[in-house]
């Protein structure tokens, strides 16, 4: 469990479902939430760490879906004082 979900963004993938970016902040990361119906219904969303340890990352994020059709996303490494920008490739 932990504190997890600060520094929410949304948007609606390709596929028609919410994607959502969002900051782990009892690991300090930055992760995304793909749901696999409209509703995020279910609790078998997937979940992916984009940008992990040992930076203090994922604050402040930003999601917007890319021409690729998947979220790219802008967000702060507070450890390095730098924005940085992700692309969260699904992974097989």
């Amino acid at each position: 469990m932990g504190l997890v979900g600060f520094n929410t963004s949304i948007a609606i993938g390709t596929d028609g479902n919410p994607v959502i970016s969002y900051r782990d902040a009892t690991a300090n990361d930055l992760k995304v939430a793909r749901c696999n119906d409209a509703a995020c219904a279910g609790a078998d969303e997937t979940l992916t760490a984009v940008d992990t340890g040992p930076n203090n990352v994922g604050q402040f994020t930003s999601l917007a879906i890319g021409t690729d059709g998947n979220p790219v996303i802008s967000y702060l490494d507070d450890t390095l004082g730098a924005l940085k920008v992700a692309n969260a490739r699904r992974r097989r």
